[in-house]
């Protein structure tokens, strides 16, 4: 067989098979995938409270994989992403979140604006055609969205248009009254591919199997799945209620989960360590004078735990000779199908 037509997803989910088990356990697929997809694609990088006071906030994009050190800085109102490498030796400027009106290396001691451009560089008198612009610091393409900062490392990559879709459907969500809690917020290594992960959010299929007290709360039958530009949207109506419903449940190509909730917003994001470990980060923000919510997270975290369960059995169970690909469910597995074909999109590109 080509080795194409093992990774080829049917548009047709009644007829189309899963990726082939080679997709995740092969290492040259999953670099190549890793620095293709997270490299020019939206990533979430904090809430603009954040950098209030403490101005200069550094984000190690996917320590053991890309390695992409960037700051976000804030003077004023005015805010910038930009690289946190310095241009004289490569130095990491900033290690951690700290006030400040520059930025220093503490290697040679070279300092920069908050904007990136570089204000001082000691011991460079008699350098010619010093400095230029390489000697700034690049900035990266952001986008503030209801005070929730996004980035790509692709200058030119604009496809966000699910945050339209979550203004008109959740017009009335108190954004303005959400706070971040470090406190509720937590993060998992789990040993699985990120891909499984993300397989398992886009579907709720599993729910009455794996999560018994998920399963009280939520109205199965109602369980809906849309599919927008790169983009799911799954929705359930709480038991025995028509009208409200439990949560809206957002993912975003290729690795963040936004997750809407009466008691306010939990954002996941998958980060891949190796091809069978995982990092998933849940950053939490409660609403403002809810009350409860620490109740709401333990049930949250039980539900987490119950899918590490299954994703890490999964993982072990794709290396098994006697397992190449399966099938979709078409009422259940919209969005596990979406999903693989815009992983196909990209993987088929690389192959030759």
């Amino acid at each position: 067989m080509n080795k194409k037509d093992l990774y080829k997803i049917d548009k047709d989910i009644s007829i189309a098979k899963t990726l082939d088990s080679s997709f995740y356990t092969d290492k040259n697929i999953f670099k190549t995938l890793v620095t293709d997809i997270f490299s020019s694609t939206w990533q979430y990088g904090l809430h603009i409270n954040q950098i209030r006071n403490k101005n200069v906030y550094p984000i190690n994009f996917l320590p053991e994989t890309l390695s992409e050190s960037i700051t976000f800085t804030r003077q004023n109102e005015q805010i910038n992403c930009i690289s946190n490498v310095c241009t004289h030796r490569g130095h990491v400027i900033c290690d951690s979140p700290k006030k400040g009106n520059a930025l220093k290396c503490r290697y040679h001691g070279r300092v920069f604006n908050l904007n990136g451009k570089m204000k001082n560089a000691i011991g460079f008198e008699g350098a010619k055609d010093f400095p230029s612009v390489n000697d700034n610091l690049d900035h990266i393409n952001y986008k503030n969205w209801n005070n929730f900062l996004f980035f790509s490392l692709n200058k030119t990559y604009k496809n966000l248009s699910v945050l339209s879709d979550i203004d008109k459907r959740l017009s009335n969500f108190p954004f303005k009254k959400l706070y971040f809690s470090k406190q509720l917020s937590n993060s998992f290594e789990i040993n699985t591919h990120w891909a499984m992960y993300c397989e398992n959010y886009l579907e709720g299929f599993h729910v009455p199997f794996v999560h018994k007290g998920l399963a009280k709360e939520i109205d199965n039958q109602s369980y809906n799945t849309e599919i927008l530009t790169n983009s799911v949207l799954q929705y359930a109506n709480k038991q025995d209620s028509e009208k409200d419903l439990y949560a809206h449940y957002y993912w975003i190509f290729p690795n963040l989960m936004l997750n809407f909730y009466n008691w306010g917003l939990s954002i996941n994001v998958v980060e891949p360590i190796s091809i069978n470990k995982t990092r998933v980060n849940f950053f939490t923000f409660p609403i403002d004078g809810i009350d409860f919510v620490e109740d709401q997270i333990k049930d949250l975290i039980q539900v987490e735990l119950e899918d590490q369960q299954v994703v890490e059995s999964v993982c072990r169970g794709v290396k098994s000779k006697f397992y190449s690909s399966g099938r979709y469910s078409p009422k259940h597995e919209k969005g596990v199908h979406y999903f693989h074909q815009l992983l196909s999109k990209i993987l088929l590109k690389n192959i030759r």
